[in-house]
């Protein structure tokens, strides 16, 4: 008999808010109708993860060296986005001890074992995906994976996200979108497929994603 088992991020603290190790202020990055920072505020809600932030909600009102140079940044891209080889340009300029590991313009398949393989590792991910039939891409993180455990051995099927272009996570609520890629049948040879199911609150789509970026620190640090 298999047992659904969810895995998230070891600083993640589920609560009234989703918070992080040490803090008790959201993690969540709110994204606008008319931005296109998705990139950005998923990255946001990484670092006050990480501890490198205090309040991602306040990226506008902070002086300190990281928030002055994503909201810099934020105004350079608020119409345009920014691509996943700029994004870990612009994280390796923050010259913060931030790791990153970029996989980028992959097929789905290709994507989702990248995306499990850093998540085994205690990494944030941000992912990037299109729904099927549109060209636009959007980002999210990727805070943890669901899977089928059975005999010891661990089955991923869906990934755990926080998306910042969906509504803040309910109370004790540990994200706000998930996504299903591959079949759940204990015992049996997992399959990827070749495209995801993505859910939120509201609505339902068919999604491929595209490209992926790893990140994490050696050591955790207290919220600034």
């Amino acid at each position: 008999m298999g047992f659904t088992v969810q895995r998230f991020h070891p600083l993640i603290r589920p609560g009234l808010y989703l918070g992080a190790d040490g803090s008790a202020i959201p993690v969540f990055s709110q994204q606008s109708a008319w931005d296109s920072l998705c990139a950005l505020h998923a990255l946001a809600s990484a670092l006050k993860i990480l501890g490198l932030i205090a309040d991602p909600a306040r990226i506008a009102t902070r002086q300190r060296k990281i928030e002055a140079a994503i909201w810099r940044k934020a105004t350079d891209i608020f119409q345009t986005g920014v691509t996943f080889t700029e994004l870990a340009d612009f994280i390796a300029g923050l010259d913060c001890g931030l790791r990153i590991k970029l996989f980028e313009r992959g097929s789905h398949r290709e994507v989702i074992p990248f995306i499990e393989r850093e998540l085994a590792r205690k990494r944030l991910v941000i992912a990037s995906f299109r729904v099927i039939g549109e060209s636009h891409n959007h980002a999210a993180l990727v805070i943890g994976v669901e899977g089928l455990e059975h005999g010891g051995r661990f089955e991923p099927h869906a990934l755990l996200i926080l998306d910042p272009a969906e509504s803040l996570p309910g109370a004790f609520a540990t994200g706000n979108a998930r996504l299903d890629y591959a079949d759940r049948k204990p015992g049996k040879a997992r399959r990827v497929w070749r495209y995801g199911k993505y859910a939120t609150a509201g609505e339902t789509f068919s999604v491929v994603v595209n490209a992926a970026l790893s990140i994490h620190v050696d050591k955790p640090l207290h919220p600034p």
